[in-house]
């Protein structure tokens, strides 16, 4: 059974293509209730790219080389340890 994720990451959406040479804007949201959840980590292609320290709220990232890159948020506890599954998508940039 997978993990449930315990956020949701509503832009960039699956499969969005962008504009290479740009910034934009990745758009999460922890769902209410969770707990233990003390801040959120943005990943691009597996690295971490930022820390936020809201709940709900988003991370400037860009711009990117031209290619396939995933994008992912994971809420974590005071330790930075994940608390639940991250959300993640994967866009083109062309």
């Amino acid at each position: 059974m997978a993990e449930e994720s315990l956020i949701s990451l509503n832009a960039p959406s699956d499969g969005q293509k962008l504009e290479v040479g740009k910034s934009y804007k990745a758009e999460y949201e922890v769902k209410a209730g969770v707990k233990g959840a003390h801040h959120v980590h943005l990943f691009i292609d597996g690295d971490e790219a930022a820390t936020g320290h809201k709940l709900k709220g988003g991370f400037a990232y860009g711009p990117l080389k031209a290619g396939e890159h995933k994008i992912c948020v994971a809420p974590v506890n005071k330790n930075h340890t994940p608390v639940g599954a991250q959300a993640c998508v994967s866009i083109i940039a062309q």
